[in-house]
């Protein structure tokens, strides 16, 4: 579920905008509920070490079950599932799942994902599908969801932290009512090798040794697995202490000003609804990679989703062709006006 990005490149005088988050800064003016209470909601939850874990404990609980994913996503996720047991269904344009495979061939009993896709709310359409299937088990990935609204009904809650703000690692799986009971993890994971990384970064504010911290996180990445890991300690206490409004409030501040410069090239509706997880560029894809670069050279670490797809790409070539057209720009809480200008000025220039 990580997307790829990159940190090494560039100018050494301007300081970096994007990439992996460092440790998160209490802000003691912020107020109202946090992170954890907003998606946990009093419902009983698991906090597992990344969310690939987390989904895979469902997944084990259900043993009997298809696990049905869109075409749409990285291969990480697919690791929570043995390959036998794994059906893909399509994502349409707008990245809104297609059910309708679902809806004709998934048993009762199914265990079907769907995606917040870059923070958006699951549409009605698909809230429709799983309405007329409430015998399927809905699991809605929020991944890079910070708070997409209501959701599916009845469903199973997703969350994976560490790529909408500044801790080193979790996965929480959230149950769909305070009946249900998710297995909690057993294992107690390495701390300090998953926070190395952003605690280098947050020491190096300007960026002058961004090759080390990213080459840090790169490891760190490499290194997850499916695991019965917990959550680290560090990273649900800040769950617990940081209030949410703020960082979605900063988050619709700052990708509309990016839209109001770079609407013509935008892949998200003009109305997104919610806190995005970036500002999303849709190009052809030589257009693409040469905007890419242009970007990290100028040390603003825009992301890709992904560098591939976990579906067979010859099932599915639109959702492998988006891999190939697709940008996302930092927009996040982190950074304010001037970041926002000298990111949409850079884009600007390199698509002149």
């Amino acid at each position: 579920m990580t997307a790829f990005d990159v940190g090494t490149a560039g100018r050494i005088d301007a300081s970096p905008i994007g990439g992996f988050f460092e440790t998160h800064a209490r802000d003691d003016a912020a107020a109202g509920r946090s992170v954890l209470e907003a998606w946990t909601d009093g419902r009983p939850y698991a906090a597992f070490v990344n969310a690939r874990s987390a989904f895979a404990s469902l997944v084990a609980a259900h043993p009997q079950a298809a696990v049905w994913l869109p075409a749409f996503l990285c291969h990480d996720l697919a690791q929570a599932a043995d390959a036998t047991r794994i059906r893909f269904y399509p994502v349409r344009e707008g990245f809104e799942p297609d059910l309708d495979r679902v809806e004709a061939e998934a048993a009762a009993g199914d265990l079907v994902l769907v995606c917040a896709y870059f923070g958006l709310p699951v549409s009605d359409r698909a809230r429709l599908a799983f309405a007329r299937r409430a015998d399927l088990r809905v699991v809605e990935d929020r991944a890079q969801a910070l708070d997409p609204g209501p959701g599916v009904a009845g469903a199973w809650r997703l969350y994976s932290p560490r790529k909408l703000m500044g801790v080193a690692d979790g996965g929480l799986l959230v149950a769909p009512s305070a009946r249900a009971t998710p297995a909690q993890p057993t294992g107690r994971a390495d701390a300090a090798a998953l926070w190395a990384a952003p605690r280098l970064r947050a020491q190096d504010p300007l960026g002058r040794n961004n090759a080390a911290w990213h080459a840090a996180n790169q490891a760190k990445e490499a290194a997850m697995a499916v695991t019965q890991a917990a959550m680290t300690v560090k990273s649900r206490g800040i769950l617990a202490a940081t209030p949410l409004d703020g960082l979605a409030a900063a988050r619709l501040r700052n990708w509309r000003a990016l839209d109001a410069r770079l609407r013509p090239w935008s892949a998200l509706p003009t109305d997104i609804g919610a806190p995005p997880l970036g500002y999303v560029l849709r190009l052809q894809p030589d257009r693409r990679d040469a905007v890419l670069a242009g970007l990290h050279a100028e040390r603003i670490f825009a992301a890709v989703h992904w560098p591939g797809i976990a579906a067979p790409e010859a099932e599915f070539p639109r959702e492998a062709q988006w891999t190939r057209e697709l940008i996302t720009l930092p927009c996040d809480h982190r950074y304010g006006p001037g970041e926002m200008a000298r990111i949409a000025g850079c884009v600007m220039a390199l698509l002149a």
